[in-house]
């Protein structure tokens, strides 16, 4: 289940609307995010770390950078990060804490 979902997340991953859109009605049936908030400066300084650390390695992390870039200059005070484990695929999705407003996704291979 996890891992279609991961899937349709991707294939709508340019269209933030659409994916407000799906995250909601996914949390209107069942819980199946494993998610926290954090201060967004928090949260900013860890993934500006992980990117630096990422060119430095030469790692690519798809989503990253834009993550990076809207929460430096998002006006929220609080994000919510919202982790989906899939088998193949997994993405960790940054939001408001009611997730009406993404700030982007960054997307692991497992």
């Amino acid at each position: 289940m996890n891992d279609l979902i991961v899937n349709e997340i991707y294939n709508i991953k340019d269209n933030k609307e659409l994916i407000k859109d799906y995250i909601n009605k996914l949390i209107s049936k069942e819980n199946i995010f494993d998610s926290f908030v954090q201060s967004r400066q928090h949260l900013f300084e860890i993934y500006n770390d992980r990117l630096d650390f990422s060119i430095y390695k030469g790692n690519h992390f798809e989503g990253l950078e834009e993550v990076v870039e809207e929460m430096r200059y998002s006006g929220l005070k609080n994000i919510r990060l919202s982790y989906i484990d899939g088998t193949k695929r997994s993405c960790s999705i940054f939001s408001s804490d009611d997730y009406k407003v993404i700030l982007g996704i960054i997307f692991y291979n497992n």
